[in-house]
């Protein structure tokens, strides 16, 4: 019996474009709350469909500040880390059979909300 399991199903998939749906309906959301000029100044619509870059999206609204960059690449070892605990499960072959895909797909949900999330902390620096 081998330790590592690998399957990704088509939930896995359906469960992250939802969660970068949200992500960038939030985002384009909160960036459309900015006054005309900062809406003409910033990179909106490229932060929005890159959504799913995580720590870099206040980067990517506000490329002209290398303040948002810095903060990004701050955020990113511990996005890059909440992310890893979300997807290594995936990988791994539970002692368990009954709710072991539930498990699977719990931390699956969680390492997505830690890495989008931290767009959103980085969105939030960028617009302050």
């Amino acid at each position: 019996m081998s330790l590592f399991h690998h399957q990704f199903r088509r939930t896995h998939f359906y469960i992250l474009a939802g969660l970068i749906a949200v992500f960038s309906a939030l985002t384009l959301g909160v960036l459309m709350l900015q006054s005309p000029s900062d809406w003409r100044d910033n990179h909106n619509l490229s932060a929005t469909a890159l959504v799913a870059a995580g720590p870099f999206t206040g980067a990517i609204a506000r490329p002209s500040q290398a303040g948002c960059l810095t903060f990004s690449w701050t955020l990113l070892p511990y996005c890059t880390g909440i992310l890893l605990v979300g997807i290594i499960p995936q990988f791994v072959r539970f002692p368990f059979k009954r709710g072991a895909s539930t498990v699977q797909l719990v931390f699956w949900v969680l390492g997505w909300l830690g890495w989008l999330g931290g767009g959103f902390v980085s969105l939030m620096y960028a617009l302050s």
